[in-house]
C-alpha cells in the first residue's frame, strides 16, 4: 500500500478566470438550464403522494470524495450524505448515490437497475444506522435521477424525485467488489419526494483528456485522486516547465486560483517530491497522454520518471496487455496510452502468471464475463481511494 505527500493548495471558484471586483451592471441573467431543468422536477414532485406503506424522508448535503473527512475516493462517482427522519435508533442515517463513470448529464429511471446493487449503474441506496449491528439496508426500487450539471465525474449537480426505498439484504453476488442486494418481501419502505445534490467545488475541473476544464488557456487542472478523475485549476502564470522549481500562491479570497510560475498545463506540486516542482498534466487513459521525453503518465495524471515512483513503491512490469506478468501485482504493465495492472483475480498462478489487465475507468467499460477491479490507496488521515480501475475475468 502506497500513499505519496498530501496536497497543498485550496480550492477555488472557476470565476477567477476571469478577475475579481469588477461591478456588474447588466441586468441579472437568467436561470441557468440546470436550474430550469431542477426547478420543473421539483415542481412536478409537490403533487406526489407516497406509496402505501412508505415512509417520507428527506436528503441532506451530499459530498464527493475529496470533500469527505477522512478523503474517500470510490471504485465509481460516489456521493454521501445524511438522510433525515429515517428511522431507528439515535445514529446516523445515510445515503449514497453511485454513478458509473460514463453517466452524463440526463434523465434516468432509477427502476432500470432492479433494486440491485450488483446491476444498477445509477444508484440510490440507504443505510440505517449504519455502523451499527442495527444497520439496515435500502435500495430504491424506482423513481427518477436528473443529472444536471457535470464538471467532472466527481463534481455534479443533481435531483432525486419520487425515490421508493425498498428494505433488502446483501444478495449474491456476496464478495468481490460488487455486490447484489434483494428486496425483503413485505420490508420496510422509505421515500423521497424530491431532492437536490451539489458536489461541484470553487475551482473545479476535469483533469481528463478532452473534458472542457482539462486544458483551459492559462491553467493546469491539477489532479486531486490518484486516477486523475477530479482535479482543481491553478493558474499558470510563468514559463516554468518540466522539473523546475516553482511556487504556488494561494488565492486572494474565495474567488481567485491559486497562482503558480509554471506554463500552462504545468502543475505546481510536491506530491512526489520534497520541494514543489513544475510537472506535465496528462491522462493515462488517452491514446497519447503527451508526456516529455524520458516521463511516463503516472499517479495524480502528472508525467514523472518510472524511477521517481519506484522508491515510493509503485511496481511496473514489462507485459503488454493481456501477456503473463513477471510479478504477481504490479501497479503499471503495458506501455503509454495502453497502461493496466498486473493481477492474479484467484491467486492461482502464483507469485508468477499474473496477466497484464486493461485500466478503465468506467464499470461499464468492462465486457461480458468482465467486472471492474479496483487498486486501493491508503491515504493520510485513514482515508482511501479506490479510483484506479481495471477490468477482469472474474469466472461469473
Amino acid at each position: 500500500m502506497k500513499s505519496v505527500n498530501g496536497l497543498g493548495w485550496g480550492v477555488v471558484l472557476l470565476t477567477g478566470l476571469v478577475g475579481c471586483g469588477q461591478e456588474a451592471k447588466e441586468p441579472a441573467p437568467a436561470p441557468a438550464p440546470e436550474q430550469a431543468e431542477i426547478s420543473a422536477v421539483e415542481q412536478e414532485a409537490r403533487f406526489l403522494n407516497p406509496p402505501a406503506g412508505c415512509t417520507e424522508v428527506s436528503m441532506g448535503e451530499l459530498y464527493n470524495g475529496i470533500e469527505l473527512t477522512p478523503v474517500q475516493y470510490e471504485r465509481q462517482p460516489t456521493f454521501r450524505g445524511d438522510l433525515v427522519n429515517f428511522g431507528g435508533n439515535a445514529t446516523r442515517d445515510e445515503v449514497r448515490i453511485r454513478l458509473d463513470m460514463k453517466t452524463h448529464p440526463g434523465l434516468y429511471d432509477l427502476a432500470q437497475g432492479g433494486a440491485n446493487t450488483f446491476t444498477c449503474d445509477q444508484c440510490v441506496v440507504g443505510y440505517q444506522d449504519i455502523g451499527t449491528s442495527a444497520q439496515k439496508l435500502f435500495v430504491a426500487e424506482s423513481g427518477a435521477l436528473l443529472l444536471a450539471l457535470q464538471v467532472s465525474a466527481q463534481q455534479t449537480i443533481g435531483a432525486l424525485s419520487n425515490v421508493v426505498l425498498r428494505e433488502s439484504v446483501v444478495a449474491t453476488p456476496t464478495s468481490g467488489p460488487y455486490t447484489g442486494s434483494a428486496v425483503v418481501p413485505g420490508g420496510e419502505c422509505r421515500w423521497i419526494r424530491f431532492a437536490t445534490w451539489n458536489t461541484v467545488r470553487p475551482g473545479g475541473c476535469d483533469p481528463r483528456q478532452g473534458s472542457l476544464t482539462s486544458n483551459l488557456p492559462g491553467t493546469a487542472c491539477v489532479a486531486d485522486d490518484y486516477a486523475a478523475t477530479d482535479g482543481t485549476l491553478q493558474r499558470a502564470l510563468g514559463t516554468k516547465t518540466q522539473g523546475e522549481a516553482c511556487t504556488a500562491t494561494p488565492g486572494d479570497g474565495e474567488y481567485a486560483l491559486a497562482t503558480t510560475d509554471c506554463k500552462q498545463g504545468f502543475a505546481c506540486t510536491d506530491l512526489v517530491s520534497d520541494d514543489a516542482q513544475c510537472l506535465k498534466t496528462c491522462d493515462y487513459m488517452a491514446a497519447n497522454p503527451g508526456c516529455p521525453s524520458g516521463t511516463i503518465c503516472g499517479v495524480y495524471g502528472l508525467c514523472i520518471e518510472q524511477a521517481v515512483l519506484e522508491p515510493f513503491g509503485f511496481a511496473f512490469d514489462t507485459a503488454l496487455i493481456g501477456e503473463p506478468c513477471s510479478q504477481s501485482f504490479t501497479e503499471f504493465c503495458g506501455v503509454e496510452g495502453a497502461r493496466g495492472t498486473c493481477f492474479d483475480p484467484d491467486g492461482a498462478a502464483g507469485p508468477q502468471g499474473a496477466t497484464c489487465h486493461r485500466y478503465a475507468r468506467a464499470r461499464s467499460d468492462c465486457g461480458p464475463g468482465e467486472e471492474l477491479g479496483y487498486i486501493y490507496y491508503p491515504l493520510v488521515g485513514g482515508g482511501g481511494d479506490r479510483g484506479y480501475g481495471f477490468c477482469y475475468h472474474d469466472g461469473r
